[in-house]
Formats: C-alpha cells, structure tokens, sequence
C-alpha cells in the first residue's frame, strides 16, 4: 500500500499530492488513457507502462512545475510520455520553451544510457494547467519563435517543431480530457489542483466530485489516499481550519466517510502537534547553544548562527557536548572532528629579479 506524502507536502503540497496520486501505476494508465489522442491511446501496450525515475525541471523552477516521466510500448519500440503539472495559477508565454529543454535532457539522458542507439524513442508532451484565465499562450514551439513576412516559409524547416498536448483543468472542467478513463482518485486529485487556494470554489464546487471521493474511500488504499488529499487541502487553503476541510468532504462523500474522515484529521493533528513540539526542543536548545558560545568567544559568526537555527536536534545536542572543548565556534560544528581544509591562496607571483 502506497503511503501518503507526508514529508513532500510540506514543502511542495502540488509536487507530493500529483507524484504521490500519478506514480502508482493504476492512476497512471487512466491519466495518459484520458489525455492522449484516442488514436494514440487505443495503440498503446498499457500493461507494458512504467514510471521512469526521472526529473528534468531546473532546482529554481521546482515550486513552479512537478514532471512525472513515463514510458509505454508502442508498436515495436517504448514510447516516453513527459508530464508536467503546473503549480502557479498565470500563463508562462514560454512554457513550451521549458517543456522543449525538459524533453531534449530526457533524450540525452537516453543517448547516455545507450550508447549505441541509432533513432531516439519518441516522447509525448503533455502540460497539466489551472489558472484563472485558462491557457492563453502558444501550444506550438514553431509559434514562439519570431518568424514573420515571407522568409517564415524558408526558415520553419529549419525550427523545431512539437506541440503540447495540453489538458487545460481551470476552472474545475478539464478541457481535452476524456474524464471517463480517469480513475476515481485521477478524477479528485485534478479537481483538488484546479481550485487550489480558491477558498469559494473550494466550498461551492466540491459536491462536484461526491461519488468519485466516495469511491476513493471504498478502495484498498483509500485511508491514505484520503490523508493525501486532506493534507494538500489544508496546505493550500490556509484560511481554512482543518476541521473545516473535514466537514466539508464529510458533507460531500456522504455519513460512511464521516468516520475515516474524523480519524483521519485526529491523526493529522497528533502528528502536528508531535511536529511543533519537536520544533520547539529544537529552537530552545538552538538558543542555549548560542548562548554558551557567546559566553565562551563572544560574538557568534553569522554563517554559525544559521546552522544552528537551521539543525535539527540531534545535531544541537552533539555540538553542545563540544562547547567547552572545541578551541573556535566552527570546531563547534565540525562533524567527526575534521575542520574542512581551508581554500588556498593563490601563490604570489615573485617579482623578477632586475639584472
């Protein structure tokens, strides 16, 4: 049984609740079923489908997009399927840009693994968006580029040329989307992106999607998949109190998810508290160390500050044991009593000698 995501929705609530939802395969396959062409899809060996342990978006764009590569059979070779979901609510002008960069990472990453491929495998686009507007910008990479009056004809067979197949949620209905072949979670989790941090359309909508979230709860997994989908409501309506959130999906699944609903938010809450204890211990013994090291060399280094508001606790209390016998406020902080050498200066260049 899948577990939910409790570390990554804390820091990145779209990038855990999409990857955790989509990576299981059985959500995969309906997801991919409900975007891609219907000529594509019905080619498709869908029991050959896979997800690929790939990520191709930059480090600084990560809390703007979430990717999920996965790869099929199709005919005699594997095709890849690149998916994106976007985690802002406006229109990139460049997304197709972006989805063009990710995708060339993906070949070369291909190129690498086998060194002696002739052809590259092909891989199909697919952007997941919400905003307020819907998708205004360009769909065509050849759109992006400026290629206007009569040299557009000479130059195009010179320009990259791709399309995204673009599933377009804003506004809770999904446009070029066969919802049928989405698995009742597929169906709540889009939902739960589109209106995300839209507290009104939160409450006015959500008995929208009453029968999917009570299939949710019928299945195998649905306690977790129910933990999933609580924790990204509570991260991304924060004007909402989780009780609140609770009500509101009790009133929609129906009185037979009132009770993993409640024991649901019971366990969500023990595990906060637990949480801001814990923060608490280790904020108390952040500023008793910064207390004893101020006492014993005085002023405290600012990069030494920051690591210590920063660790954890384990780390806290094995530097504290090192205060009365570490001879600077870095060995303080030194793990396995190895200081880092320090960078050497550039030799001084000898002046030449006069003859």
């Amino acid at each position: 049984m899948p577990k939910s995501p409790r570390k990554r929705a804390l820091s990145s609530p779209h990038d855990a609740l999409f990857q955790w939802t989509f990576s299981q395969r059985e959500h995969a396959v309906g997801l991919l079923k409900a975007a891609l062409p219907s000529s594509l899809a019905a080619a498709v060996r869908w029991s050959t489908l896979r997800v690929e342990k790939s990520s191709f978006v930059d480090r600084a764009l990560r809390s703007r997009h979430s990717d999920l590569v996965l790869s099929a059979r199709i005919g005699d070779g594997r095709a890849y399927f690149y998916v994106i979901v976007e985690q802002q609510r406006d229109v990139e002008a460049l997304m197709v840009f972006r989805m063009g960069l990710y995708m060339m990472r993906l070949w070369e990453q291909l190129v690498r693994d086998q060194p002696g491929l002739k052809k590259l495998p092909p891989i199909m686009p697919v952007l997941i968006h919400h905003s307020d507007t819907g998708w205004t910008a360009a769909r065509a990479f050849q759109d992006i580029v400026a290629l206007d009056g009569p040299e557009r004809t000479a130059l195009l067979p010179h320009t990259p040329c791709f399309e995204l197949r673009l599933i377009d949620v804003s506004g809770g209905r999904a446009g070029d989307l066969v919802e049928q072949a989405l698995t009742a979670l597929g169906k709540v989790v889009l939902w739960s992106l589109s209106v995300s941090g839209d507290d009104a359309r939160l409450e006015r909508e959500i008995v929208r999607i009453a029968a999917a979230l009570d299939e949710v709860l019928q299945a195998p997994n649905g306690l977790a998949a129910l933990e999933a989908l609580l924790r990204y409501l509570v991260a991304t309506h924060a004007r909402f109190s989780v009780r609140k959130i609770g009500r509101l999906l009790e009133k929609a699944a129906g009185p037979r998810a009132q009770e993993a609903i409640v024991t649901t938010l019971d366990e969500i809450e023990r595990r906060g508290e637990r949480r801001g204890r814990a923060q608490g211990r280790a904020q108390g013994r952040a500023q008793t160390l910064l207390e004893l090291l101020t006492a014993r060399f005085g002023a405290v280094p600012a990069e030494v500050s920051a690591r210590i508001l920063a660790a954890n606790e384990a780390e806290l209390v094995a530097w504290t044991a090192r205060v009365l016998t570490a001879p600077t406020p870095e060995d303080v902080l030194v793990e396995d009593g190895k200081r880092p050498a320090p960078a050497r200066r550039p030799a001084a260049r000898k002046r030449a000698r006069r003859v």
